[in-house]
């Protein structure tokens, strides 16, 4: 479900918080909020994560998908228990290279929503 978002409440809190997910009206771009920072003349400042990369690339236009057996690739078995999960750092260093977006208040409450 897809809601409208006001970056304060009605006692002036601010109820956007980091790592919230947010969509682009328009262009549909999701985009995660970073942070919100209130700027010395008081406007705020909602800063996004740029969109993340597509998480699949699509197969070429003239690939042909088959079910025959001579287009099946074996699959090698693997044991579960060699397995593990690794957390991330949370003090892990951000990347510098990351870009940022710094979207208004007002134009964030207009332009965004909730994803």
């Amino acid at each position: 479900m897809i809601n409208e978002i006001e970056v304060k409440d009605n006692q002036g809190n601010i109820v956007i918080q980091p790592d919230l997910k947010v969509r682009h009206k328009d262009s549909q771009f999701e985009y995660t909020v970073e942070d919100v920072v209130e700027e010395p003349s008081g406007e705020i400042l909602v800063i996004l994560r740029m969109p993340e990369e597509p998480r699949f690339e699509p197969p070429a236009q003239d690939t042909v998908i088959s079910d025959s057996p001579a287009s099946v690739t074996s699959l090698q078995e693997s044991d579960p228990d060699n397995f593990y999960f690794e957390p991330e750092d949370s003090s892990a260093p951000v990347d510098e290279d990351e870009d940022f977006l710094a979207v208004p208040q007002k134009e964030f409450e207009k332009e965004y929503e909730v994803r």
